[in-house]
């Protein structure tokens, strides 16, 4: 994948807003929880992953790694990402 920058729409856990950014393709997904937190769109102290929804040739949802790249996780232009609250066993 090349350098550059991909427009992904984000899906709230709780309310179902969503949000498009602008996202580099060397971002961790991490990185992109921490700037919705620092930004109000989602809450701190939450543990959060993602799942990029089927689109195009993709029919199934895919879990996505937070210690990963945008790149790296196989996210393209104009994908959605359902952003879930993981709840830790313990």
């Amino acid at each position: 994948m090349e350098n550059g920058t991909v427009s992904i729409r984000l899906i709230h856990p709780t309310n179902n807003s969503d949000i498009e950014i602008d996202a580099p393709v060397d971002i961790l997904l991490r990185d992109i929880f921490a700037q919705l937190i620092e930004s109000g769109f989602l809450t701190s102290g939450q543990p959060y992953e993602g799942v990029l929804k089927p689109a195009g040739t993709r029919k199934e949802s895919v879990n996505l790694d937070n210690n990963r790249t945008v790149g790296e996780n196989g996210i393209g232009n104009n994908d959605t990402i359902s952003i879930l609250i993981t709840n830790s066993a313990g």
